[in-house]
């Protein structure tokens, strides 16, 4: 999995209240029952599960409305990220995407201040996730 993706697995879990390596634990459990069930939700035809899955795009765009626009830096990134995501179907290249765009727009507009060591790290990482891209 992309870094990206662990990340946002990890904060999905932190966030419902799932602290300790017991949650980890408990997911790879349930995610390896969940395998016998695999040839009965592959039955269902797509036509069956678009509308939740249109309910849960429209949920999850709602946060747009908190990037500010007036800001290049910030709206850039964003706006890759929405884009990538949605065009190619994948979400680790778009959030990697972000992750390299939004400090290296720090960099370039003259706030690299505002940028923690930390990201600088994934920034690095995510480049190399480009760099090395299997899917050519």
């Amino acid at each position: 999995t992309t870094t990206a993706g662990a990340y946002i697995e990890s904060a999905a879990g932190v966030q419902v209240g799932g602290r300790t390596g017991l949650t980890a634990v408990v997911v790879a459990a349930l995610f390896a029952m969940s395998l016998f069930f695999a040839p009965l939700v592959a039955a269902i035809p797509a036509a069956a599960y678009a509308p939740a899955l249109i309910v849960v795009g429209a949920m999850m765009i709602a946060p747009i409305v908190k990037i500010d626009f007036d800001d290049y830096t910030e709206a850039i990134p964003a706006f890759t990220v929405i884009a990538l995501m949605s065009f190619t179907y994948n979400i680790g290249v778009g959030i990697t995407a972000g992750l390299v765009l939004y400090p290296l727009l720090k960099l370039a507009a003259g706030r690299y201040r505002e940028i923690r060591p930390g990201l600088w790290i994934l920034c690095i990482l995510s480049a190399l996730f480009y760099i090395f891209y299997p899917y050519q």
